[in-house]
């Protein structure tokens, strides 16, 4: 019925943080204004919307907004249809109690792009709007309060939760822009009793833009901006967020095969944190040790760390933990047995490839349905531990989907990764569906 409340809308807005940083939900204003922001030049005849048109949308006053809004507020409100957020055509009285049946709306495929875009506007509107990221280095010392930190925090949480969906080659640029303004306010801030809050803001969002040029692809860039979070994270005295930081350092040190490197980095910032040591952040620590200790052929140093990260995940009190490990979940857990069963099996498939299979799957029915590029380089190592485990066709299930969904996000990790598989298949193998997977990777390859 025409006027009965959008539970839906409201429900999606409410699990949205607000860019304030103050710890509660976007509110209906706030929603407006990253919306009118992202529709910006290209649509700015839509772009007048206020607390008070969110509220008739939320009271199912109106159901149907134009294409543009709804286009903005799926975007917003991470919704994959408009259906999610309770918008249909009201053609009859009837039609309202099933919604979604809307023949009209692009298949989401087609607005991905559009969508990223959009919130990427909105985000960019948010941190401009901050007043905080017109920086010079010749600029006077400009006080800076508990406020003006708290939407720097706000903001990388924002672009935090975009990575996750579609990579880091949609964001690195931007995201690094941001990162740099907040080195550049942490040198000319005048923050008082707040600089080490300061310094630890800026620490996060060069940490987050490390990791999405990592991503990307982009080694060179991310080394850069980790070596200024690390510096940033040691002045704010956060040893937990410079652990954090140097764990980053070490995925990328493994990713390009410098596992030794890789145990190094991890084992210096075990020794540094000392006493501000956490459950969640030795977890972390110890999983990404085991995965260098077995690549390195130390398959029982690589099971001791494995034990050592369940005994300390299981300890974790989420309320005492930092706010930026909340990325680390039982998924990331699984995935570095996974991780580690798999080299175990290249070695001994008999013995170990099953066990590689069942951890990595168990690890992707961990991973939240937001969490999508790490749920694809799960799948990645899903087939690779089917075909070490003799099972060819599930196998070629698994690798086909992951290329179709590694096209979606922009990750040069998944595409170093799905590369990677091809060592896995023996290239006199005899069944011919394997084969051409095979050439398949190979030639996405070239």
């Amino acid at each position: 019925m025409t006027g009965a409340e959008n539970a839906r809308l409201r429900a999606a807005r409410l699990r949205i943080p607000s860019p304030s940083g103050s710890g509660r939900p976007l509110s209906r204003q706030e929603l407006a204004e990253l919306a009118n922001a992202a529709l910006g030049e290209d649509h700015a005849d839509e772009a007048t919307m206020d607390a008070n048109y969110i509220g008739k949308l939320e009271r199912g006053k109106h159901r149907w907004p134009s294409r543009p809004r709804r286009q903005v507020l799926r975007s917003i409100l991470r919704a994959d249809s408009d259906a999610d957020l309770g918008f249909f055509i009201n053609r009859s009285r009837h039609t309202s109690d099933a919604p979604g049946r809307d023949t009209q709306v692009p298949a989401l495929d087609d607005q991905v792009d559009t969508n990223r875009r959009d919130l990427l506007k909105a985000i960019a509107a948010v941190a401009t709007g901050s007043g905080l990221l017109a920086v010079t280095p010749a600029l006077t010392r400009r006080r800076i309060g508990a406020g003006d930190i708290a939407r720097i925090d706000a903001i990388t949480a924002l672009y935090r939760s975009l990575d996750y969906e579609c990579g880091g080659g949609v964001l690195c640029g931007e995201v690094g822009r941001f990162a740099e303004a907040t080195s550049a306010l942490l040198a000319v801030a005048d923050a008082r009793s707040r600089h080490s809050d300061l310094a630890a803001a800026a620490a996060a969002a060069r940490q987050l833009a490390g990791w999405t040029a990592f991503d990307a692809g982009r080694h060179g860039d991310a080394g850069r901006h980790w070596l200024s979070a690390e510096r940033a994270a040691l002045t704010s005295g956060d040893l937990r967020l410079a652990a954090r930081i140097r764990y980053c350092q070490a995925r990328q040190f493994q990713h390009l095969t410098h596992n030794q490197d890789a145990l190094d980095t991890l084992r210096l910032a075990r020794t540094q944190i000392a006493d501000q040591a956490t459950p969640a952040v030795l977890a972390m620590l110890y999983g990404a040790e085991a995965s260098s200790l077995a690549a390195l052929g130390d398959y029982r140093g690589a099971a001791d760390a494995l034990h050592e990260a369940s005994d300390h995940f299981e300890r974790i009190t989420p309320d005492r933990e930092p706010d930026w490990m909340r990325f680390y979940d039982r998924g990331e857990l699984l995935a570095q047995h996974g991780r580690v069963y798999r080299d175990m099996a290249r070695a001994d498939p008999r013995r170990y490839a099953e066990t590689a299979v069942e951890w990595t799957q168990q690890a992707i029915n961990a991973f939240g349905p937001l969490n999508i590029r790490s749920t694809v380089l799960n799948e990645v190592g899903l087939c690779s531990a089917l075909t070490l485990a003799g099972e060819p066709d599930r196998a070629i299930e698994i690798g086909t989907s992951v290329l179709a969904h590694g096209r979606q996000l922009s990750s040069r990790r998944i595409h170093d990764r799905i590369h990677n598989l091809a060592p896995d298949i023996p290239v006199g193998t005899r069944h011919s569906g394997l084969a051409d997977f095979r050439r398949q990777i190979e030639l996405t390859a070239a």
